[in-house]
This record gives C-alpha cells, sequence and structure tokens, in this order.
C-alpha cells in the first residue's frame, strides 16, 4: 500500500440540546495540509445504524473533484462534484490508488474503521469535519485473512488492544500510514509482534497508534474474523 502522509488534527465535541429525541453530536476537525489523508470514522448516522461515507465527511473546505475511499476487500470511490459527493469509479492512479468502483449512496462506515481523502493538489492547508452521532463503542472487529483500513479514532495516542480470544496469527501485519514518524511494520512470527525496520528485527511490545491516525491490519486469519480490536 502507498504512503498516507501526515495530518495534524484537533478535536472539538458538541452536545445536542438535551431533550429526550436529540441524539449527541460529535464533530472532529482535521487540519490537512497532504495531498492524501486518513479520516476516522468515530461516529455512527445521526439518524439510524452505521453512518454512510456521503453522510460523514463535510464538504465545506473540501475542493471539488476530491475522492473519498473506503476499502473493503476492494476500493470504493466517491468524487465531490457540484451535487455534493458522487459514487465514481477509477481506473487510473489517483491519490495513489489506482482502481476502485463506484461508491454507493447507502455504503455504511462502521465506528472505528478509516478512510481515505484525496484532495486534487496539496497547496493549502483546509479544515476538513467529519460528524455523526457520539458512538457508544468504536471498537473495530477485524475481517479475517483480510487486509483492514483502521484509524485510531481517539484525541490521544492508543495501544492497540485485542479482544479475549482474538486470532492473532503468524503473518498478521501492521502497518501505520497516518504519519510520517513511523517506519517499517510490525509482524507476528507466531508467538510475539515484532518490529521490522529495513534488516533489522526486534520485540515491538505494545503497538502504539498515534491520534487520529490510520494502519493497516493484514489478517492471517481463517474463518469470519478475528476478532476485536478495542479502541
Amino acid at each position: 500500500m502507498k504512503k498516507i502522509l501526515t495530518i495534524a488534527v484537533a478535536s472539538l465535541a458538541i452536545a445536542a440540546v438535551a431533550d429526550s429525541y436529540s441524539p449527541q453530536i460529535g464533530v472532529t476537525t482535521l487540519s490537512l495540509n497532504k495531498k492524501n489523508n486518513i479520516l476516522p470514522v468515530q461516529f455512527t448516522s445521526l439518524t439510524n445504524g452505521n453512518v454512510t461515507a456521503d453522510a460523514l465527511v463535510c464538504t465545506n473546505n473540501i475542493p471539488l473533484n476530491s475522492y473519498l475511499f473506503v476499502y473493503n476487500d476492494g476500493y470504493s470511490a466517491w468524487q465531490l462534484q457540484e451535487t455534493g459527493w458522487v459514487g465514481l469509479g477509477i481506473s487510473s492512479d489517483i491519490g495513489g490508488i489506482s482502481s476502485a468502483t463506484a461508491g454507493a449512496a447507502n455504503t455504511e462506515l462502521i465506528a472505528g474503521s478509516a478512510i481515505w481523502l484525496s484532495f486534487p493538489d496539496a497547496n493549502a492547508t483546509r479544515l476538513v469535519s467529519v460528524y455523526g452521532k457520539v458512538a457508544a463503542s468504536t471498537n473495530i472487529t477485524i475481517v479475517a485473512g483480510k487486509a483492514n483500513l483502521i484509524c485510531n479514532p481517539k484525541g490521544t495516542d492508543a495501544d492497540l488492544t485485542f479482544s479475549s480470544g482474538f486470532d492473532t496469527t503468524k503473518g498478521d501485519k501492521i502497518t501505520i500510514v497516518g504519519t510520517e514518524t513511523y517506519s517499517g511494520y510490525y509482524v507476528y512470527n507466531g508467538e510475539a509482534w515484532k518490529k521490522v525496520e529495513g534488516s533489522e528485527i526486534k520485540d515491538a511490545g505494545k503497538i502504539s497508534i498515534p491520534a487520529y491516525c490510520g494502519c493497516w491490519y493484514v489478517s492471517k486469519a481463517t474463518g469470519d474474523t478475528a476478532g476485536t480490536i478495542q479502541w
């Protein structure tokens, strides 16, 4: 996977007017100055269920022809047009992604996962907001045997914490992609996590993911799910 560059972030939570019908509304504002960025999925729908891609990301300050990408065993794409986010497939390199199908309007995003935002250029710092109903949980289930794009949804660094019985399998790989600070990757050798940097392999210890930073978790487990990462 191609590298996604650094994003700087700030967070703001806003409570809705208290009544028996109003959900708690969450807003996170991200200061983005790179072409390619990972955004955390922190929220659910303001009305019901999981939030959809086109409802999560406010279009204010985002230039036309920007792309949103969602990964689910392959990429889906939306392009920002005059009417809003429109599902549009691609077959040439855009934002480091060479192929994507048109995203459906009802594509749901699970809190704790991540989406990829690509601007047409990187000539300015842009404040981009994601919003929705504050999720009761942002723990994310890892699909077994596949690549999973996830993101630390918190405003602070977080150690990866696996649910009891998580099927950590030899060859599982974690690559942090939301910051330039990290190099190399983590791999599970069947007994413990190791940090690999070039020819150097060392004990990983705790794997810490920076605030609002994304990573790929490539699972080698069999079955439907490997377990849950608990943010």
